[in-house]
């Protein structure tokens, strides 16, 4: 007597080794080709040493020509903070266009009355001294003072 086995029915699925598997390599190897790019750029870009010095005499004419034209005559009021913040932003679009784009700007402007009043200002950060460097202006009229900062670090 002999027994029959019992045998599935045949698949319609081609075995998996004969199965060809595409895989999009024309956007992995687009996307290699952009890194690779970045980093040539990158280091092509890295300057340790600026070309140019930060115009600090420049910038300290247009420092005290912006800041006399707008607080000339002015009296102190709670208004003034809106106009400290304006004033930072002026001076630092003003020197945007003096100096190389690697520097790095920031403007600190403080107002106060000038009526019995003491104020101290410090400041600490990570410095070059080759590369980095700050211009400092003080405006005194009879009713308020003001602290005029920009700090320039040097972005490599």
């Amino acid at each position: 007597m002999m027994r029959e086995t019992f045998k599935p029915a045949a698949s319609k699925k081609k075995p998996i080794s004969s199965r060809v598997v595409k895989k999009d390599t024309s956007s992995l190897s687009t996307r290699l080709q952009q890194a690779e790019d970045l980093v040539k750029e990158r280091l092509m870009l890295h300057q340790p040493v600026p070309d140019q010095h930060f115009p600090r005499g420049l910038v300290l004419s247009v420092m005290k020509r912006l800041v006399d034209e707008r607080l000339g005559a002015m009296e102190y009021s709670p208004a003034c903070s809106a106009v400290a913040t304006d004033l930072s932003e002026s001076i630092k679009e003003a020197v945007k266009s003096l100096s190389s784009g690697r520097y790095k700007l920031i403007c600190c402007v403080a107002i106060g009355q000038l009526h019995n009043s003491a104020v101290s200002c410090s400041s600490r950060s990570i410095w070059n001294p080759d590369t980095d460097t700050f211009t400092e202006y003080l405006f005194k009229n009879q009713h308020l003072f003001t602290l005029c900062v920009l700090f320039a670090v040097y972005q490599e």
